[in-house]
This record gives C-alpha cells, sequence and structure tokens, in this order.
C-alpha cells in the first residue's frame, strides 16, 4: 500500500474519532425516571398485536428504567414502519414506580411498484411488498426484473427478529477484459455500458452464470447473524473458470444507531410516526456506527469445482449533525485467499457511492470512502440533498496493486409518501477518465 493510501485513510480515521469524541450527553428531563421500577407497559393498537409491539420494545416490566435505553425502545417502534401516528406517557404510582403507556395508529399496506428503463439499460422491474395483514408487524416482498443480460427474483419477509430470502439469478452477458486490470461490469439491466467509453478490448467472454440463494438471519439486540448458502454455476464460450462456484457464508453485523430500512408503507401514510422529529434539529450531534464481518467457503469434495475461501469486513460511521446533515465514511477489506477469477475480490464490492463502468480484482482489496449529505430542503412534502463525495479502492494482484478512485455526487429528492429518493448521481472515474451521469430511484435501480 503507497504511502498517499495511508495518508488518506489516517486522515479520514481522525476526522471520524474527533466528531465522535466531540459528542456531549443528552440531558432532557426524562432523567428523573432513572432507576425506577416498570410496574407495568400497557400497548394499545388498532391492527398489529400488542405482543409484537412489546417485543420490539426494550423496556420490561420489573426492570429500572433508563432514559437511554427508553429513548433507543421508541426508536425501534418508530423502525416497525407501520404506525402513522405513536403516543408514548409514563405514569407515576402511588408507590413511586412506573407505568408506560403506548398508543399507535397501525394498518396494513400492499405496495406495487413498476418501473421501465431504457437507452443503455433497457429493463423492466416489478415490485411488490405486503406490511402488517397478518396483525403481526410482518413484512413480505417479491422482487421480478428482467433486463437485456438476464433475469433476477427475490422472495424474502421479516417478522420480529427474524429474516429470509431467496433469490435466482440468470444472467447471459460478454465479459470484457481490458489493459492493467480492468474488466467490465455485470447485470441483468446491461453489462455492456463500458463499450461506449473503452474500445479495443484484449478479450471478450461470453457467460451463462445460474445463482440460486438462501439467506437466513436472526438479530438480538444490535447483533445480526446470518446464514447464506448460495449455488453457483458459470459456463463460458471458452471454458474460463467454468463449473461450479456454490458456497456457504456465515456473518455477523453489529450497529447501533444507524438509520435502517425503506418504508413501503408511506404511500399509505403508515412508517411516518417520527416524521415531526425528523423535522426538528438535534439537540446534539449523532453518532451512529456498523461492524460487520463475513466468511465464505467453497470446497471440492462437497461438489465444487473449486477451492473458495473469502473475508469480508467491513466498518460504517455515520455522524448527523444538529441540523441533519451528514458525515458519512466507510472502510471495506477483503481477502480471497487465492480463490478463482470469478470469486476474486473486486472494487465494485468496495465503493459504495459512485456508479462505475468497470472495475479491477484482486487476491485481496482495501476500499474506502467519505461524503457529506447537505439537506438543501426539509419540509412537509419531503427531503432535498445534495452529497459530494470521495472514494478509493486497491487490490492486490499478481505483485502488483491497482487501484479505482470516484469523485461526484448524488443529487436526490425523498417524498415521505414515496418510499424511493430520486435523483441523479454523477460520477468521475479518476483512474480510467470517465464522466457518468445516472437517474437513480433507490439504491441500486439505476445502474
Amino acid at each position: 500500500m503507497n504511502i498517499s493510501i495511508k495518508k488518506y485513510l489516517i486522515f479520514c480515521t481522525v476526522i471520524v474519532l474527533s466528531l465522535s469524541a466531540a459528542l456531549a450527553q443528552n440531558t432532557q428531563d426524562l432523567g428523573k425516571y432513572n432507576g425506577k421500577t416498570i410496574q407495568k407497559i400497557e400497548i394499545k393498537t388498532k391492527r398489529v398485536d400488542p405482543g409484537v409491539v412489546r417485543h420490539n420494545f426494550l423496556l420490561q416490566e420489573g426492570a429500572l428504567f433508563e432514559e437511554g435505553r427508553y429513548r433507543r425502545a421508541i426508536e425501534n417502534l418508530h423502525n416497525m414502519r407501520i404506525f402513522k401516528k405513536l403516543d408514548f406517557k409514563i405514569d407515576r404510582t402511588p408507590q413511586d414506580n412506573l407505568i408506560i403507556r403506548i398508543e399507535g395508529d397501525d394498518g396494513a399496506y400492499l405496495f406495487p411498484l413498476a418501473f421501465i428503463s431504457g437507452g443503455g439499460q433497457k429493463g423492466v422491474g416489478v415490485t411488490l411488498v405486503e406490511g402488517n395483514y397478518l396483525k403481526k408487524g410482518e413484512m413480505i416482498y417479491t422482487f421480478m426484473g428482467f433486463g437485456d443480460d438476464g433475469i433476477m427474483a427475490i422472495l424474502g419477509g421479516a417478522y420480529k427478529d427474524y429474516f429470509a430470502s431467496i433469490k435466482f439469478e440468470n444472467l447471459n452477458f460478454y465479459r470484457r477484459f481490458y489493459e492493467h486490470n480492468w474488466v467490465s461490469m455485470k447485470g441483468i439491466f446491461g453489462s455492456d455500458k463500458d463499450k461506449k467509453h473503452f474500445h479495443n478490448p484484449l478479450s471478450e467472454v461470453y457467460q451463462k452464470q445460474d445463482k440460486l440463494s438462501l439467506t437466513l438471519a436472526r438479530t438480538k439486540n444490535d447483533f445480526t447473524i446470518f446464514l447464506t448458502p448460495e449455488y453457483f454455476y458459470l459456463n463460458s464460450a471458452d471454458n474460463f473458470n467454468d463449473g461450479i462456484h456454490s458456497t456457504v457464508t456465515v456473518g455477523v453485523n453489529y450497529q447501533k444507531d444507524m438509520r435502517r430500512g425503506t418504508n413501503f408503507g408511506a404511500l399509505f401514510g403508515y412508517g411516518l410516526s417520527d416524521k415531526k422529529e425528523a423535522l426538528t434539529d438535534l439537540t446534539k450531534r449523532k453518532f451512529g456506527y456498523r461492524l460487520g464481518s463475513s466468511f465464505q467457503q467453497g470446497y471440492k469434495w462437497a461438489g465444487n469445482s473449486y477451492k473458495i475461501l473469502k473475508l469480508y469486513t467491513e466498518m460504517q460511521t455515520n455522524i448527523e449533525f444538529k441540523n441533519r446533515n451528514m458525515l458519512l465514511f466507510y472502510l471495506k477489506w477483503q481477502n480471497s485467499f487465492g480463490s478463482p477469477f470469478e470469486d476474486k475480490v473486486q472494487t465494485h464490492d468496495l465503493l459504495d457511492y459512485g456508479k462505475h463502468l468497470r472495475q479491477r480484482y484482486g487476491r485481496q482489496g482495501l476500499g474506502t470512502g467519505l461524503s457529506y449529505v447537505w439537506y438543501l430542503i426539509r419540509d412537509n412534502v419531503g427531503l432535498l440533498s445534495l452529497s459530494p463525495f470521495y472514494e478509493f479502492a486497491t487490490v492486490y494482484e499478481g505483485k502488483h496493486y491497482y487501484s479505482q478512485s470516484g469523485v461526484g455526487a448524488n443529487l436526490a429528492y425523498q417524498f415521505w409518501r414515496f418510499p424511493f429518493p430520486v435523483g441523479l448521481n454523477y460520477t468521475y472515474g479518476i483512474k480510467d477518465h470517465c464522466h457518468q451521469v445516472s437517474f437513480t430511484i433507490g439504491a441500486k435501480f439505476g445502474q
């Protein structure tokens, strides 16, 4: 790793640590209840089972009141995204114990969405999401996507602390290899956008890929443990990397005070119970972070054509200022331990903010990025934000380091009554001098 990379990482780390150390302690009136016994928690809802609400509320009857834990418990209920309104009240008993009263205005929703893309990334996608129809605070969703280069189907659901999804993907595309370790991207909505900007590849390989994966996850407090077995078969015109690349991935995430989830019930007014608070300035800066690590493996003795080992670690931090603007920083590291080409580390997986046309690959890699979210408009209709960013990734392959970096900005508008932000992304690839302007809806649909 060269000196300039080290200096950049040290600089970003100093910024994050300095800002997080400056966070002040919140001293609101709820502190007067600290240490008092919670005698009863009363929950009143319109549809959802009160037992589900009680499960998501961190405080329990008979326990001692803690202000910080109480605030996080309230945030957990908002994050269920099924309430139009949530009211909380604390009463004292003659014995100086506490009664916490929770009243929620909840309901059920069915959210459909279809989109069509044209130009260089033709495709159509359909999403259908169900929420709380079974009165358990559950969410069940399905997605179908059809593009120039394949199809994708996803079925998933979440209930209490459990999550499960099954995903199928079929890709048929040309992969192009360029000088200096560059390779084209892949995806169902067009994998040949690089052809318009970069000519004369060293080689071009036609590939067919089939993937079927199952993800099971369980959340406990701030920890999430997940397991993902995946069947992956690859067939190429010239037998490049052909065979079975199936793996099993085990991982764990820890996160605290991070913004969570998409509000699919927004179109019907659900999930907006904390809208008023979101439009109000904070009394102090808020620091959130996420740490994650996973291990992926696949062995020949299990029917694989290759031995695959891959380790992944990640750190993300969000600093939300009093005016709700945010400073975002992430750091990622992967090591593929000599796995075959298809399972090597790719810079696309190490970069979060930009839209790039090509990527680089190697045995191991490191990625980092810094972005500032500036809210130009915050009102009852929605949020308009401008987010300049810089990101950098480097991979090690064949005794050489190959890097990819980008600078740009996201301009996005998030309607309160629509689940996904819509906007534009501008990315300038510093290493390959490529300008890219993309329309975006949500996190992935414009890529």
